[in-house]
């Protein structure tokens, strides 16, 4: 019973998502914007934005066939109408277009709400050690970090196929953990997160037809943050488990925007910067970076699991993952240095 049930999670989301973003792109539904091509982008064509809504649908419908079976999804109603209000605001973005401003402060407001509703009273563990859970110390870096993790996908975004991919990859992981963690519902919820990743991802891969959007990509971002908050306070997952997990995205986003805040460029601007925008300008095809890109997310993935089994090697397992990291952006400068050609979609 409990393999099917784990079964239907994951297909029936990938089905639903799927045969929803066909139909969206056949009728070139409203419900999806368009990416016109610029001199910040990477794409010579028109293509699609905003097709995250069907995993936000997708994800949804999971929950509600799981209270069929009499399985909580696991989640208080504050973090499904904070996610959905986080959704919301993504497809007003999408379609018209809100100031950084306003997306700022009403993405501190709603990583509030989730930090409240997510932060839980057990240890938290980090490096094989046990600290305390005391909510007034973590609870500003919390929401710090839902801010971040919110807009990380938006970054990264941009590129056929990588974020649905990551996405795939991390969920999956998720999904694992809190079986592994004794925690079913959110276990299940996840493995319906990665079947509607799959689903997306049949039409996200080189060459796509569409992305995330900022109603995608803010949700999954926000999604990940809550299983972080979740995972480590109340589950008893180690922290860096989840940052060793996420390592291909906040790295790049983290070391790019770090770049540019150094050689006194604007944030907030559109750019070419990032490594995987890199490595297609060094004329690599975005199938090739989608590859390298699942294939760093599986090593992070697996490192960070090696992190849940064994906590006490939590540090060394941490910085193995750095180690790559760093080896990964070094071999991407000196690919985008010698300018090799490595293929063109």
């Amino acid at each position: 019973m409990v393999t099917q049930i784990a079964l239907a999670s994951f297909i029936g989301p990938c089905v639903i998502a799927c045969t929803l973003l066909y139909l969206l792109l056949k009728f070139d539904s409203r419900l999806l914007a368009h990416d016109r091509p610029t001199e910040r982008g990477l794409h010579e064509r028109t293509v699609s934005r905003g097709g995250g809504v069907i995993i936000v649908i997708a994800t949804a419908s999971c929950g509600a066939g799981l209270s069929f079976t009499g399985i909580d999804d696991g989640l208080d109603w504050p973090v499904a109408l904070a996610l959905g209000a986080i959704a919301a605001m993504g497809f007003a973005d999408d379609h018209l277009g809100l100031s950084v401003r306003f997306r700022l402060l009403a993405g501190f407001g709603l990583a509030t709400i989730l930090a409240m509703a997510t932060i839980g009273d057990e240890q938290w563990v980090l490096f094989g050690s046990t600290y305390p859970s005391q909510a007034e110390f973590v609870f500003l870096p919390a929401v710090l970090g839902l801010v971040w993790l919110t807009n990380l996908f938006n970054f990264m975004d941009g590129a056929d196929g990588i974020a649905g991919v990551q996405g795939l990859i991390g969920t999956a992981a998720l999904a694992a953990w809190f079986a592994l963690s004794n925690y079913p519902s959110l276990a299940l919820m996840n493995l319906g997160v990665a079947g509607a990743c799959l689903g997306f991802l049949i039409f996200n891969w080189a060459p796509a037809r569409v992305f995330l959007g900022d109603v995608g990509s803010l949700t999954l971002g926000g999604w990940f943050g809550c299983m972080l908050l979740i995972g480590t306070s109340t589950a008893g997952i180690p922290l860096e488990a989840f940052v060793i997990l996420l390592g291909a995205f906040w790295f790049d986003a983290t070391y790019t925007l770090t770049r540019r805040l150094l050689s006194g460029a604007r944030i907030t601007e559109a750019h070419r910067e990032h490594l995987y925008q890199r490595l297609i300008l060094a004329n690599w095809s975005h199938q090739k970076v989608a590859l390298g890109t699942a294939a760093l997310a599986l090593v992070m993935a697996a490192l960070a699991s090696a992190v849940t089994r064994k906590p006490e090697h939590g540090l060394w397992f941490f910085l193995l993952a750095l180690a790559i990291l760093l080896g990964y952006t070094v071999l991407v400068t000196r690919i985008c240095k010698s300018g090799r050609p490595s293929g063109q979609r």
